[in-house]
């Protein structure tokens, strides 16, 4: 994971990112250059059951270069 924190507080999912403009100003660019990758999970995080159910999430958050 790259500039992602989450917890889990009651029956919440809690993600938090870093959107300082010094992070955003050296985020990576994308292969295209367009944009730069500020958080990414960088896949599928699985998070514990719910209601028996298997459960993850996946973040990307980008900015215009």
């Amino acid at each position: 994971m790259h500039n992602v924190n989450h917890t889990i507080t009651g029956d919440k999912l809690v993600i938090t990112i870093d959107l300082a403009s010094n992070v955003i100003a050296t985020a990576p660019m994308s292969s295209t250059g367009k944009t730069r990758l500020v958080a990414s999970t960088s896949g599928a995080i699985p998070l514990p059951p719910v209601q028996g159910k298997t459960v993850s999430f996946s973040l990307n958050v980008m900015a215009k270069a």
